[in-house]
């Protein structure tokens, strides 16, 4: 019987090694919140946080795939955008300010690769509530690093309400 449970352990081990974390998406949306920005000290980038309010903050999640062979690979990026209240659709142009409404959009990269601040380079974004707990929401936007990185993301889902406390 020792045998059996020592090589059921060891099948284990072994196929669970080398297994891939395909790249994931999440889509999501709190109400009653804002986006916030803070640094951790004097003269550090701005990180986005997001905190009680009175608006709806959005947030898209693209978990890259981890590549085995790499420890410490993680990465995900992260692009929040805040409407007022209320809202049941808008469209938003970064590149026609005067035509926007009341719209805050941030992105974040989550890695082992040090914190930076991203601004906003380019952002069109339309969203349509289908109910109290879903959007649709498609954008494309570009933000660019204090380095001029340009990291874009583009994308097109449901969004569903999320009332986790975590966000």
């Amino acid at each position: 019987m020792k045998k059996l449970i020592s090589l059921s352990a060891l099948i284990f081990i072994l196929s669970s090694c080398g297994k891939e974390s395909p790249s994931r998406v999440y889509r999501e949306f709190q109400t009653e919140r804002e986006l916030e920005f803070i640094a951790h000290q004097p003269g550090d980038p701005q990180i986005p946080v997001v905190s009680e309010g009175e608006n709806l903050v959005f947030k898209y999640t693209y978990a890259h795939e981890e590549d085995k062979d790499i420890a410490d690979d993680e990465l995900s990026e992260i692009f929040y955008l805040e409407i007022p209240k209320g809202s049941t659709s808008f469209i938003y142009d970064s590149t026609k300010a005067e035509e926007n409404g009341t719209v805050n959009v941030a992105y974040h990269r989550s890695c082992f690769c040090g914190f930076s601040e991203y601004g906003v380079q380019k952002a069109i974004i339309s969203a349509s509530k289908i109910n109290d707990n879903q959007w649709q929401i498609s954008f494309d936007v570009a933000f660019k690093n204090q380095h001029d990185q340009v990291y874009p993301l583009k994308d097109s889902g449901k969004y569903n309400l999320n009332t986790d406390e975590y966000f």
